[in-house]
C-alpha cells in the first residue's frame, strides 16, 4: 500500500485495514466559519488505470475509491462505545435467498462440501442485492440493474481476459459458473512431465515432437524452479528491453510479442534458440545448465519445463451460465461459487465493477488478439458514479476531484452548495458527510513532501522511520498498529545454499539446511531489544498479532491470539507449561510469560547443530560463516543498519562456544523483490511481511502454503502440494497436504462449514506445525504512523478497526481553505508539529 492509502484511511475498505490505533490527541484549538475544504495529498506516482476490471496498483485503486461507490460500507454507529454499523450506498438491501432458490445451486453448479446436496443447503450461496433507485452516473443518467450485469459480462468477458476477474474467477467471493465462461473456448495446458514428489521417478515418456509443445511466459502456471518468465525477468536474469536489465541477445520484451493471448509461446524453430537462451543465463545462476556437456540439449531436463495442449479446448459458453444475473430494474442476484456467509459477503461488496457502457465500448480496441478498452484512464475516458469526479489529470504531476453534482446523496443548501448528510445515525443522529470539497494529489518525494506539509500545502504526511522520533509527542501524530509482522524467511534447499555459497557472496550458509540452527537463531534474538531500532514496531512470537478477529461481526473481541487454542499453540512452540509445579499458575500467565528469547537454550541448539553438520560433512568447525540477507527494495537506512548490527549480536551469542566460527549476517537493499530472491536462489535468508485478511484467519496461511493463489516465499524449502501433514482434530488424525490444510476451513474445504471452535483449533495447530519447521522466523509486527494538518480533524479520536476515525466520509475541517491560508501566513509560513 502506497502512503498515500495508508495515511488517509478513507472509505475504510475492511478487507484490507484491519489494524488497531493507539492515538495521540489532535492538536487544533480553533473552530473557525465555514466555507470550501481542500484535502491535499500527495504520491511518488500517479494512477494511470483506474477501470475497475484493469486496475493494478494501490494508486490506481485509490482513484477508484473517489469515483465510485460501494454497495455497503461501515460507519461509526456509537463512537463512545466502540460500534460499527453496516450502511447501504448503491444497495438498498442485502439478504441471503438461498433456501428459496436452491435451485440456482445447481443450476449454476456451486461446489458443495463432500456429501452436502444442493435441497439441503439454506445458506451462503445466493444473495439478493436491491440496488438504489437514486443512483446515476456524472452525466445524470441513471444507473439500473442491466449496468450491473453489462459490466460484470465484460468484466469476466473471455475476449478480454481482464486482470479483476482474478476477484470474481476465484477466492471465496467468487461467482458461480465465472470461471467457465472467463475461460470459454480457452485452451488448457497441461506439463509434459507430469507432476510428481521427492523420491518419485519422473515421467519423460512424453514425445515432444509429436505435436506442439509451449513455455508459460506468465506467472499462471510455474515454468523454471517455480518461476516464470516474467518472474524470473522481475529478478533481473532477462533483459526486459534494449536498454536495462541482464545482459543477452534476447529481450524479455522480445519473446513476449510471441506469446498467444494465454501467455504461452509455442517451442519452434523460431523460438526455441531465445528461449534456451534464457533458461540456460537462469540456470547457470544455480552452477545448472539445459545443456550437456557436449553442448546438445539435455531434452529430459528440457521436458521438465514444458506445457502441451490436451486438446480439451472448453466448449464456448455463453454469459447466462454465470451466477449474477438482473431480476428486475433494481434487483440482481449474486451466486457463490463455494459457501461464504452474510458478513463474509457484505464485505466483498465494499467496491463494485460497475463501468459506464458507452464509453467502455467507445474506448475498446479490437485490432489485438485480445480485445482491450482505454476506459479509465484519462478524464475523457472515466464516468465518475461517487462522491467526486475527476476534475483534471496532468499526467505524472497532480491529480484533481470535486464534488459529482449527480451523486445520490448531495442536496443543495440555501448558497447553493452540495451538502450530505448520512441517511444513518452516528452517536444518535444525522450528521454532515462528505464534507471535502476538493481532493488533489501531487507528485512528489518523501522529502519534498515533508517541506510542502510544514509550510500549509499538504493535509497529510508520513514521517520515516528515521524522523518519527522528532515527532512522537506531536498532538497530530496517529500511529497505527498494523497485522503485518516482519519476519525472516529461509531459503534451506542444500544444492542451493552450496551454489550460494560458491557464487553469490555467502560462506558456509549451508548451516541453514539444519532446522536446529534455524530455532537457535529464532530464540537468540531479544525481540524486545530489536523493536528499538524502528520506533513505533511491537516484537512479536507467531505469524498472526493480535489484530486477527475470528468473528468480529458478531464479537468484536473475538481475537484470535487471545483463544486458548492459539494462546496453546505458542507456549507449545516456545516449550512453556504452566500449571502445578511450573512458575505459572495458567495458560494466560504462561503466554503472557513468552518473549521469544531463550540464549540458554539457543546456545545448546547451536552446539547441537554443528555436530550435525559436521557428521554430515556439510561444515567444518570453526570455519566463519557469512550470509547475504535480501533485506529491503530500497536504500539502507540508518534503522536498518542498527537492525542487523543487533542481528548480528544475537546470532554470535549464541553460537559462542558451539563449534560455529563468527557469524556475518549482510542486509542487502536495491532489490526489486526480495521475497522472489530467496526462493530463487540469489539469497538464503529474506526480510519481509506478511498481513492482510484480519477479519478471517482460517485463511491467513493460504500465502505459506498455497502456490496456486501466492508466490510462497518459502518455495525453495518444501512442495505444500505434495508433502502432507497430520493433525488431530476433535480427537481424530487427520493427514492432508499443506496446501490442502490451508484451504480446509474455506470454499469447499473439509471443514469450510465447521463451527468456529473446530476452526480455531485447526488454525492454532496448523500454526504451530508451520512455526516448527522454521522455515519463517516472526520478528516484529510493523506500524503506520501519519500527521494530520491542524486544518483536519477526524470525527473521532478513539480507533475502531471497522470504521478507522470516520475515514474521509465524516472527516471535519477546523479552518476553511482560505482561513488556512491566512493562518499558515499569520505563523511565518512554516508550521510546527512538535
Amino acid at each position: 500500500m502506497n502512503k498515500f492509502m495508508k495515511k488517509m484511511l478513507i472509505l475504510v475498505i475492511v478487507v484490507c485495514l484491519i489494524v488497531s490505533f493507539a492515538v495521540l490527541a489532535v492538536g487544533c484549538k480553533k473552530n473557525y466559519s465555514t466555507g470550501t475544504y481542500t484535502y491535499t495529498t500527495y504520491s511518488t506516482a500517479l494512477a494511470t488505470n483506474w477501470n475497475p476490471h484493469a486496475w493494478e496498483t494501490n494508486a490506481d485503486q485509490s482513484v477508484l475509491l473517489y469515483l465510485s461507490s460501494p454497495f455497503v460500507d461501515l460507519s461509526i454507529k456509537d463512537s463512545v462505545n466502540g460500534e460499527y454499523q453496516w450502511v447501504y450506498e448503491m444497495a438498498t438491501s442485502v439478504t441471503d435467498v438461498t433456501e428459496s432458490n436452491q435451485s440456482d445451486l445447481s443450476k449454476y453448479n456451486c461446489s458443495l462440501p463432500s456429501g452436502t446436496s444442493a435441497e439441503s443447503v439454506t445458506d451462503g450461496y445466493v444473495f439478493e442485492i436491491k440496488l438504489n433507485e437514486n443512483a446515476k452516473w456524472q452525466n445524470g443518467e441513471k444507473i439500473t440493474a442491466d449496468d450491473y450485469i453489462y459490466s460484470m459480462q465484460q468484466l469476466l468477458n473471455p475476449k478480454m481476459r481482464n486482470y479483476r476477474a482474478n476477484l470474481y474467477i476465484a477466492g471465496e467471493s467468487a461467482i458461480a459458473g465465472a470461471a467457465n465462461y472467463y475461460n470459454s473456448e480457452a485452451p488448457i495446458y497441461d506439463p509434459v512431465v507430469p507432476p510428481y514428489g521427492e523420491g518419485d521417478t519422473p515421467d519423460y515418456s512424453f514425445d515432444i515432437t509429436s505435436q506442439p509443445v509451449y513455455i508459460n511466459l506468465t506467472s499462471q502456471s510455474m515454468t523454471i524452479s517455480g518461476y516464470s518468465f516474467a518472474d524470473i525477468k522481475d529478478l533481473g536474469y532477462i533483459r526486459d528491453d534494449e536498454k536495462t536489465g541482464a545482459t543477452g541477445a534476447t529481450s524479455y520484451s522480445e519473446l513476449s510479442k510471441l506469446a498467444n493471448p494465454y501467455g504461452f509461446i509455442e517451442v519452434n524453430e523460431e523460438t526455441k534458440p531465445m528461449i534456451l537462451e534464457i533458461m540456460d543465463q537462469y540456470l547457470s545462476a544455480f552452477g545448472l545448465s539445459i545443456y550437456n556437456s557436449d553442448k546438445t540439449v539435455n531434452e529430459e531436463f528440457f521436458k521438465e519445463f514444458l506445457f502441451y495442449n490436451t486438446g480439451k479446448f472448453s466448449d464456448k459458453v455463453e454469459y447466462d451460465t454465470v451466477g449474477c444475473y438482473k431480476v428486475d430494474d433494481y434487483t440482481i442476484r449474486y451466486v457463490t461459487a463455494t459457501y461464504l456467509d452474510l458478513n463474509n459477503f457484505l464485505t466483498s461488496l465494499t467496491s463494485t465493477w460497475l463501468v459506464y457502457e458507452p464509453l467502455y465500448e467507445a474506448n475498446k480496441d479490437t485490432s489485438g488478439a485480445l480485445v482491450t478498452t482505454r476506459y479509465g484512464t484519462s478524464k475523457e475516458t472515466t464516468m465518475s458514479y461517487g462522491v467526486y469526479k475527476l476534475d483534471s489529470f496532468q499526467e505524472g504531476k497532480q491529480m484533481i476531484f470535486t464534488q459529482n453534482e449527480n451523486w445520490y446523496g448531495f442536496t443543495k443548501n440555501d448558497n447553493g452548495e452540495l451538502v450530505s448528510y448520512t441517511n444513518f445515525e452516528v452517536d444518535g443522529k444525522s450528521i454532515e458527510q462528505w464534507k471535502t470539497d476538493k481532493i488533489v494529489i501531487n507528485v512528489m518525494n518523501d522529502a519534498a513532501a515533508k517541506q510542502a506539509f510544514l509550510k500549509g500545502e499538504l493535509s497529510e504526511w508520513s514521517p520515516s522511520a528515521e524522523e518519527l522520533s522528532n515527532y512522537n509527542l506531536s498532538d497530530q501524530l496517529y500511529r497505527v498498529d498494523d497485522t503485518y509482522t516482519m519476519s525472516f524467511f529461509f531459503n534451506t534447499n542444500e544444492s542451493m545454499l552450496k551454489t550460494m555459497d560458491s557464487s553469490k557472496g555467502n560462506q558456509n550458509s549451508v548451516v541453514l539446511t539444519n532446522t536446529n540452527f534455524r530455532k537457535a537463531f529464532s530464540l537468540a534474538i531479544d525481540r524486545s531489544e530489536y523493536v528499538t531500532a524502528t520506533p513505533g514496531y511491537q516484537p512479536t512470537y507467531s505469524l498472526m498479532n493480535e489484530l486477527y478477529f475470528y468473528d468480529v461481526y458478531n464479537d468484536p473481541t473475538s481475537i484470535y491470539r487471545h483463544t486458548d487454542e492459539a494462546m496453546q499453540a505458542i507456549c507449545n512452540l516456545y516449550g512453556v507449561q504452566y500449571g502445578e509445579g511450573t512458575p505459572y499458575k495458567d495458560l494466560e500467565t504462561a503466554y503472557n510469560s513468552i518473549t521469544g528469547y531463550n540464549l540458554t537454550e539457543a546456545k545448546a541448539l547451536m552446539k547441537q547443530a554443528c555436530d550435525e553438520l559436521v557428521e554430515a560433512g556439510l561444515y567444518t568447525k570453526g570455519q566463519p560463516i557469512k550470509i547475504r540477507i535480501a533485506w529491503a527494495a530500497g536504500a539502507l537506512t540508518s534503522d536498518d543498519n542498527k537492525q542487523v548490527s543487533l542481528m548480528n549480536k544475537y546470532i554470535n551469542a549464541a553460537v559462542e562456544g558451539s563449534g560455529f566460527g563468527t557469524v556475518t549476517l549482510e542486509a542487502v537493499g536495491n532489490l526489486n523483490n526480495r521475497y522472489a530472491e530467496v526462493p530463487s536462489g540469489n539469497f538464503a535468508i529474506g526480510y519481509g511481511a506478511w498481513g492482510g485478511a484480519a477479519f478471517y484467519p482460517f485463511r491467513n496461511f493460504q500465502v505459506y502454503m498455497d502456490p496456486d493463489q501466492y508466490d510462497i516465499n518459502e518455495a525453495a524449502n518444501y512442495d505444500p502440494t505434495v508433502d502432507e501433514l497430520t493433525l488431530n482434530i476433535q480427537g481424530e488424525d487427520v493427514t492432508l497436504t499443506w496446501q490442502e490444510w490451508s484451504n480446509s476451513m474455506i470454499g469447499t474445504g473439509k471443514y469450510a462449514m465447521s463451527s468456529n471452535d473446530v476452526k480455531l483449533e485447526i488454525t492454532a495447530k496448523l500454526e504451530e506445525a508451520f512455526l516448527n519447521t522454521y522455515y519463517r522466523i516472526p520478528l516484529c509486527s510493523t506500524t503506520v504512523c501519519s500527521m494530520l494538518s491542524y486544518q483536519c480533524k477526524y470525527y473521532t479520536e478513539s480507533y475502531n478497526i471497522m470504521y478507522g476515525f470516520g475515514g474521509l466520509r465524516l472527516m471535519d475541517y477546523t479552518m476553511s481553505d482560505a482561513e488556512w491560508a491566512q493562518f499558515v501566513k499569520d505563523e511565518g509560513g512554516t508550521l510546527s508539529y512538535v
